[in-house]
């Protein structure tokens, strides 16, 4: 195996170098035919160029599709992040989320879209919590170009300064990406409650203001998805629980909500539709989809969602205002409709 390992390493070496000779030759021809062309500085400009363009390529290590091996980096990352919940790091916690669009969609608490942002609201919890134990297990590990989307549940037992012990324990959506040197980079996150918690015990948290990002992808794919998310609120208004997941869940699906443990498939999640979205007296007056980030990854699609539910009982007699977000993987069936893939979603 190990022959056949240096062997191809070879032969990798070998075809990228008879590349480069041919790009040389072939700018070496250029610059010949325009000798005494008024523009032959523009020949040697073209050499650097190509030159460049190879250097680059040849020094990119190509992504591994190995599963298991980003699952156990990711394993070592949550082990280094737990510790740093417990010790209280805020330089370990904010090393691995992205610089320019990080989306954190905490449960209880309005999305962020700044590092700043993220930075504060775990400063809250440190200067409001102690931590005792904290612990991440991943459930599966799904790589999509340069993407790792990884869900997993997670214990997070806290003391408010001055209370008794909470054990807070739910799931989580993460999304990675994965960077030309093979690091890792934290664009978004989600988590939420396996069971109903009081709010009450992450009052210690202050919401702050942050402007939502602008869609990133083509308008033909944003239409597409707004299209699908126009008719899950048709749904919900109608309370049709039993089309909502028929009609937009794969049958592999993994459906995430809140004060709800992690639904793994459509015979789990039709039937929590069909209880969740029974008429029972319940009127849904309004209600809003709407998306900020996009980013289309071949037939899947990954959208950030916001929704909004004015919803009212009893006559009119009891009447909320929800608000709320979610992580979306679209995927193509082999219709080429985009169906559920995974999502997960939590209250504001």
């Amino acid at each position: 195996m190990k022959l056949l390992s240096v062997l191809h390493g070879f032969w990798d070496v070998s075809f990228n170098v008879l590349n480069f000779s041919v790009l040389m030759i072939y700018s070496l021809l250029l610059t010949y035919q325009f000798k005494y062309h008024k523009k032959m500085r523009n020949s040697y400009l073209w050499i650097v160029i190509m030159f460049l363009l190879f250097s680059k390529s040849f020094g990119q290590e190509p992504i591994s599709k190995d599963v298991e091996q980003w699952k156990e980096k990711l394993k070592s990352i949550n082990s280094e992040l737990a510790n740093a919940f417990v010790n209280k790091d805020i330089n370990v916690v904010m090393k691995y989320y992205d610089d320019k669009e990080p989306t954190c969609m905490p449960e209880y608490y309005t999305a962020i879209y700044t590092k700043n942002g993220i930075k504060s609201y775990y400063e809250q919890w440190f200067e409001n919590v102690t931590i005792n134990t904290y612990k991440r297990d991943i459930y599966e590990v799904q790589l999509i170009k340069n993407y790792l989307i990884e869900i997993g549940t997670f214990t997070n037992n806290f003391t408010r300064n001055g209370g008794a012990l909470f054990v807070y324990e739910g799931k989580y959506m993460n999304v990675w990406r994965i960077e030309k040197n093979q690091d890792l980079k934290l664009i978004s996150e989600i988590w939420g409650a396996n069971s109903a918690v009081d709010k009450s015990n992450f009052s210690f948290l202050k919401p702050q203001a942050s402007i939502m990002p602008k869609l990133g992808v083509n308008k033909a794919i944003s239409d597409e998805v707004n299209k699908r998310n126009k008719r899950i609120a048709e749904l919900v208004k109608k309370r049709d629980g039993e089309k909502h997941a028929t009609e937009f869940f794969e049958k592999d699906a993994i459906y995430m909500t809140y004060d709800t443990p992690m639904l793994v498939g459509i015979d789990n999640i039709k039937p929590y539709f069909q209880e969740h979205e029974k008429p029972n007296g319940v009127s849904i007056d309004a209600i809003q989809i709407r998306a900020s980030t996009m980013i289309a990854l071949g037939k899947f699609v990954l959208e950030y969602g916001y929704y909004y539910v004015d919803v009212s009982w009893d006559n009119k007699k009891g009447r909320a205002i929800v608000t709320g977000k979610s992580t979306n993987l679209w995927k193509r069936d082999e219709k080429g409709i985009l169906m559920l893939y995974r999502q997960m979603v939590n209250h504001d």
